[in-house]
């Protein structure tokens, strides 16, 4: 077997690509039927029996039999009646010839001329040329495929998908082989004829010009023409060269090659007739081509025109021209239970082998209006085949249900500008996966919840319901970036109540979330629902999560004194039912980043709003070990070196340690206590010290020896104290251990083992 390399069959333009589709095919069904092909790099090497350049040359030069490319449907396909413009003209050049090669297409332009004539008593044909009328332009185009030759339907079946009751498209070659004023049949004969293969023999510089689109090797000049969307570099028009204008330039035998290389992308046309299809704007297309996605490419503009996409495959291991006829034409890019249906379903399903597992790598093609009104393919990147699943972009298909609601001609201009920025961040997960941008994918479907919440009337038109249904056990992990922010954000974004039994009344409140506080939502027995204005905090990413979190307190100790009295045994100190009923406990270590100003805050807040989406009850457990860390003594003594925060944080998590003494110096029991309601517009006016000294007396009055403190000189930010004091410590009526080990940082009685210098293990509520 020998080996020839195509250098100037190349991945780009899509010219170059189809270009060596069509020499693999032309030598595999005229010269040698176990030829096989595997791309190197950006070109296409092709092996085959005693194959060499030379010999390759002089085969398409000398014996090559041109597919017969005709489209009697078409106004300016050769054949209307009475005309003699150059169309027909050529087209008669070509039916009156007596060359070798030409016979397959001299026989098909006769029967295509019977059908016509057939056409005429079918009264198919008005006015010399085939009607516009859809219906009847079916009916012709299935009278033409019943009776030319089989060499014809290749063409055919390339360029026309015929439909139960309509016609469809390919997107590659326009529409039934016409791109505007260019009809892409006659262009082939043109190419053909400047190669000189109409007149049965080409000559030299035909030759040259082969050389130079196989190899790229030769020295050639190319013709002043145009191979249309498929070549965007030689279409020429405005500031297309360093001088400003340029000429349309073309290789014609890149041109004849490429259309019969689109046929083997073209003829085995992937039809998509079930109920999913027959409803779409797109009811057939050719393999690998999808509906376009406008992310991830830097050419588009904002109000530019796309058609669709083409991702054509690239394979790195020699295939037979069967084989890959069988994974061309069966064209599977599946993702979730369907085919991918545009640009970010066929990039999430080369992430989770939903591609024929014999492609390594995919080149995208944007195919756009640009120029003008010239349809242009866009190459915008190249996009690996994994061989396995990768998890974030697998759980995406849990979002396609909403999004798709959501998704509208009409919808508000900041939900669709939302859906952008979802689209391009689950884009980045597909190709290059990673935590940080699963998180930004949630961030964005955050966002696009709140703008669809502004619009009610949109809402009902769209029967669209809040994200619901996203379970943290499932998530929590993918999301999980090793940070404090993270970590921090999921004790935060877990915190809820028991939902009330019974009818809802005025403690439903209470009986919410963080999320039901931040997002636009509000919790039923049903489930959730859209809150009536819109959420009870709002503006969360526009403000700073801290300043947010100041008004969370507040509003949660509003809910909490309209709840109704709990018979729960908590201590007399005790004011407002504040804390959630449960939640996962966050180590001090990450507190202490926290009151220290360590962690990021606009970061903290993108993962927190994309955390409230998800599900947490009942995920608490699995999620848990997540929120170990190091074991980082400083960072924990730090959290319990903040006076304020300590004296304040066992209120706010409902259960005060039980004091050590002398005789007991490490006790293991706890009370409930409650916060004081003046000391929530203490913390949120700035002066937390006025709290810290009321609840550092009432801890007093429960044996606490604390070390006397200086509230007034410690200077904290109410948004860190704010932001602390909602997070869980401890379990609800479990180990106490970290808020006993702050306790004890600022107690005067001597414990058997010093909380100092003792290691202490985070303790996690269970779901």
């Amino acid at each position: 077997m020998s080996t020839v390399h195509l250098h100037g069959c190349r991945v780009e333009p899509l010219l170059s690509y189809l270009a060596g589709l069509g020499v693999v095919r032309l030598v595999a069904e005229q010269l040698d039927p176990d030829v096989s092909a595997r791309w190197d790099g950006d070109h296409l090497v092709i092996i085959g029996k005693e194959l060499d350049n030379t010999k390759l040359v002089e085969f398409l030069a000398e014996e090559y039999r041109p597919t017969p490319l005709i489209a009697p449907w078409n106004g300016r396909g050769g054949f209307q009646d009475g005309r003699e413009r150059p169309s027909e003209q050529i087209v008669k050049r070509v039916e009156f010839s007596d060359s070798r090669r030409l016979e397959a297409y001299r026989s098909a332009i006769s029967i295509a001329r019977d059908a016509c004539e057939a056409a005429r008593g079918y009264q198919l044909i008005e006015k010399g040329k085939v009607s516009d009328n859809r219906k009847l332009k079916k009916k012709f185009i299935e009278l033409c495929r019943a009776t030319l030759p089989d060499e014809a339907l290749a063409w055919l079946d390339a360029s026309v998908v015929l439909l139960d009751d309509d016609i469809a498209f390919p997107l590659i070659l326009g529409t039934g082989g016409n791109f505007g004023s260019m009809e892409i049949s006659i262009g082939f004969l043109r190419q053909l004829d400047a190669l000189g293969l109409l007149g049965g023999r080409s000559d030299e510089s035909s030759r040259a010009l082969l050389r130079h689109s196989l190899f790229r090797d030769d020295d050639a000049r190319l013709d002043r023409s145009s191979a249309g969307q498929f070549d965007p570099g030689g279409v020429g028009g405005p500031n297309s060269s360093s001088t400003g204008n340029a000429r349309e330039l073309a290789n014609p035998w890149g041109f004849v090659l490429a259309m019969e290389g689109a046929i083997v992308f073209a003829s085995a046309a992937a039809r998509r007739l079930g109920a999913e299809s027959q409803t779409g704007a797109r009811k057939a297309s050719m393999p690998f081509t999808v509906d376009a996605t406008g992310v991830a490419h830097d050419s588009a503009s904002e109000d530019e025109e796309l058609k669709g996409e083409l991702w054509v495959p690239l394979w790195r291991h020699g295939m037979s021209y069967r084989e890959i006829q069988h994974f061309i034409s069966e064209g599977r890019s599946q993702w979730g239970r369907h085919q991918a249906r545009s640009g970010l379903d066929f990039v999430r399903a080369t992430a989770t082998l939903g591609v024929d597992r014999s492609v390594d790598e995919f080149a995208r093609y944007l195919i756009s209006v640009r120029h003008g009104q010239n349809v242009l393919a866009v190459p915008t990147g190249r996009f690996r085949v994994h061989d396995r699943v990768r998890p974030e972009a697998d759980v995406l298909r849990q979002l396609d249900g909403w999004v798709d609601s959501a998704r509208f001609s009409k919808s508000p201009t900041a939900v669709n500008t939302a859906l952008h920025a979802l689209d391009r961040a689950q884009f980045a997960v597909a190709t290059l996966g990673g935590a940080g941008r699963l998180q930004a994918v949630l961030g964005a479907l955050a966002e696009a919840e709140q703008a669809a919440s502004r619009s009610p009337g949109y809402r009902e038109k769209r029967h669209l319901r809040p994200i619901n249904g996203l379970s943290a056990r499932e998530w929590a992990p993918l999301l999980d970036d090793g940070s404090a922010e993270f970590r921090i954000a999921v004790g935060l974004a877990s915190l809820s109540d028991e939902l009330p039994s019974g009818s809802p009344s005025a403690a439903e409140g209470v009986g919410g979330s963080l999320a039901t506080l931040l997002r636009p939502v509000t919790r039923t027995q049903n489930g959730l629902a859209w809150s009536r204005g819109g959420s009870r905090v709002p503006n969360l990413g526009d403000r700073s999560l801290y300043e947010i979190l100041v008004d969370v307190v507040g509003v949660r100790a509003v809910l909490a004194s309209s709840a109704q009295p709990e018979e729960d045994g908590h201590d007399d100190i005790a004011g407002l039912p504040f804390a959630f009923h449960y939640g996962l406990s966050v180590d001090l270590a990450d507190v202490g980043r926290l009151l220290g100003g360590q962690l990021d805050v606009e970061r903290l807040g993108a993962i927190l709003a994309g955390l409230l989406l998800l599900e947490w009850k009942g995920a608490l457990g699995a999620v848990a070990p997540l929120l170990g860390v190091p074991h980082d003594p400083v960072a924990r003594l730090h959290a319990a070196s903040q006076p304020t925060f300590v004296v304040l944080a066992p209120f706010f998590n409902g259960r005060l340690p039980v004091a050590p003494t002398e005789l007991e110096p490490n006790p293991s029991g706890s009370i409930a206590v409650r916060p004081r309601p003046e000391w929530i517009g203490a913390i949120r006016a700035g002066a937390a010290h006025t709290a810290a000294r009321s609840a550092a007396h009432l801890l007093r009055g429960r044996g606490w020896r604390l070390i006397p403190g200086d509230f007034e000189s410690e200077r904290m930010d109410r948004g860190c104290l704010a932001t602390a004091l909602l997070l869980r410590l401890d379990r609800t009526a479990g180990d106490q251990s970290q808020l006993r080990f702050l306790l004890n940082q600022h107690n005067t009685i001597d414990t058997r083992r010093p909380a100092s210098t003792e290691r202490q293990e985070p303790h996690h509520e269970q779901a």
